[in-house]
C-alpha cells in the first residue's frame, strides 16, 4: 500500500514538474529525444566537461520505478526531492574518466524539466578531470533504460563538433578531437 502511494505521488509530482511553464520556452531545442532515445550534449573546455542530458519524462519515470529500492527512506514530499533524486539517479549512471581510467570529479548542476521540450527532463552534470583527454561512458545509464536504449551524443570541443550514437554495448566515447 505504501509503495503504491509513493508511485502515485511520484507520478503526480513528475506531471506537476513537467506542467510548469517556463519563460525559457522560446529556447531552440538542439537534442532529439523519443522513447528509448536520450541525448547528451557535451561541451569540452580543457579538462572540464559540461554535459546536458535530456530524456523523455516517461522513460525516466519507468527507470525510476524499476530502481525504487534506491530511494527507500527518502521523503519525496519535500520540495525539490524529486529533482534531486532524478539528478542523483542519472549522475550515478554516467561516468567521465581520465585517460588513465580514473573517474573525474562529478557535480550535479541541475535536474528539472527541459525548457526546450515540455515532454523531457534535463539533467546537467559537470566533470573536472586531471587531463584534457577523457572518455564519456553512459553504459550504466543506457542499461538501466533497457535493451533498446540509445543515446545521441553531440560533442563540442573548441571549433570541432561531432555526433555519435551509442547503446549500452558501445565502448566509452573519446571527448577530445585529438582522440
Amino acid at each position: 500500500m505504501a509503495g503504491r502511494r509513493v508511485a502515485i505521488f511520484f507520478a503526480a509530482a513528475l506531471a506537476a514538474m513537467l506542467a510548469r511553464t517556463l519563460s525559457a520556452r522560446s529556447l531552440e531545442a538542439d537534442a532529439y529525444i523519443q522513447t528509448n532515445i536520450s541525448a547528451a550534449k557535451i561541451v569540452a573546455n580543457n579538462n572540464r566537461y559540461h554535459i546536458d542530458i535530456t530524456i523523455l519524462a516517461t522513460d525516466i519515470e519507468e527507470m525510476f520505478q524499476k530502481s525504487g529500492s534506491e530511494r527507500v527512506g527518502v521523503d519525496m514530499s519535500q520540495p525539490g526531492a524529486l529533482e534531486r533524486e532524478i539528478g542523483k539517479f542519472v549522475a550515478n549512471r554516467i561516468e567521465v574518466r581520465n585517460n588513465d581510467g580514473a573517474a573525474c570529479a562529478k557535480k550535479i548542476e541541475r535536474a528539472s524539466e527541459d525548457p526546450t521540450n515540455d515532454e523531457g527532463v534535463l539533467v546537467v552534470l559537470s566533470f573536472e578531470c586531471v587531463s584534457n583527454r577523457a572518455t564519456y561512458d553512459a553504459t550504466k545509464f543506457l542499461g538501466a533504460q533497457g535493451p533498446r536504449a540509445w543515446q545521441t551524443i553531440t560533442i563540442i570541443d573548441g571549433d570541432a563538433k561531432w555526433k555519435i550514437m551509442v547503446n549500452s554495448e558501445s565502448p566509452p566515447v573519446g571527448l577530445s578531437s585529438a582522440q
